[in-house]
């Protein structure tokens, strides 16, 4: 076959070859720190698997369930320590996870404070590696308040907070004064709190907050874009990635794929790993995302890049 001309030139043939290092052996280990797999099916820890995960932490996100006593939260905490640390283990996912009150399980004050007591007993176990997630979802004061109390727990244990964020940017920015008001009444150090589910526009206005200098990680769930039908939340593609690596560098920048109980992508981190590397970011960037920024955050054994 004769190579297309354009105007009695040849057309060079297209350049097939991936960059150099954009693949082969020697690959980091991948460290999804935000995942939601109690919710979802079991299968999705060999995905992850496949995909170069190798360790991962699922923080204790809403499950749409009013608790109404300590006990209805201990059993939950009770769950996630020890069923579905046992169900990634079966996967070959070494899995830790993140204990919390979340606003949207509360009931009432006393059974959400009772929440955190057994929240308390429960921070010193091996696989908790996280006070998380907590939020805000009708900014009432009991919220702030079982907030406010969760962060003074963190400070006092040395825990690292995760913090989830609200989808609708309204009352993502709606939240941050709140936020802001909380940390730095609790007496936590703002570098052992991580705000998760953010975007470019989001991380944005988190930097352009008073507030917010000086913040240990910002997490950003991560995938190739879909038309998912039930997707709950929105994911950062690789090329949004490499436009805030671009204006911002890759400190404390933690990629993970905040999958829930709608429709995500358990392959999502590796396929954006992949699409990053094909895209020349350097292989240390890559490591720092996938695995550095965050195992150091969450001090976590082994920690790789």
């Amino acid at each position: 076959m004769r190579p297309a001309t354009t105007a009695g030139r040849a057309t060079p043939a297209p350049q097939l070859l991936a960059p150099r290092g954009a693949h082969g052996p020697g690959l980091v280990p991948l460290f999804d720190h935000h995942i939601h797999s109690d919710l979802r099916n079991a299968d999705d820890y060999e995905l992850m698997a496949v995909s170069g995960v190798t360790s991962a932490l699922a923080p204790c996100s809403s499950s749409h369930e009013r608790r109404s006593s300590g006990d209805a939260f201990a059993a939950r905490f009770e769950r996630l320590i020890e069923v579905e640390t046992a169900r990634a283990a079966v996967y070959g996912i070494d899995l830790y996870v993140g204990l919390a009150v979340h606003a949207a399980d509360m009931s009432d004050l006393r059974s959400a404070l009772e929440g955190v007591d057994e929240l308390h007993k429960r921070l010193g176990h091996p696989r908790v590696k996280a006070l998380g997630e907590v939020s805000l979802r009708h900014r009432t004061s009991d919220e702030v308040t079982v907030l406010e109390r969760q962060l003074r727990l963190a400070a006092d244990t040395g825990t690292p907070v995760m913090v989830e964020t609200p989808p609708p940017l309204e009352a993502f920015t709606a939240m941050l004064p709140l936020l802001a008001g909380a940390i730095e009444r609790s007496g936590i150090d703002p570098g052992r709190v991580a705000v998760m589910d953010l975007d470019e526009h989001k991380l944005r206005l988190v930097h352009g907050h008073g507030g917010f200098d000086g913040l240990g990680g910002y997490g950003l769930p991560v995938s190739p874009r879909t038309d998912a039908l039930f997707a709950v939340r929105q994911k950062v593609t690789h090329r949004e990635v490499m436009r805030i690596l671009d204006s911002r560098g890759p400190e404390r920048l933690m990629l993970n794929t905040g999958f829930h109980f709608g429709s995500a992508d358990p392959l999502g981190l590796g396929k954006t790993v992949h699409r990053l590397r094909l895209g020349g970011v350097p292989e240390q960037t890559v490591r720092a995302l996938v695995h550095g920024n965050a195992a150091g955050f969450f001090d976590i054994p082994h920690r790789i890049g």
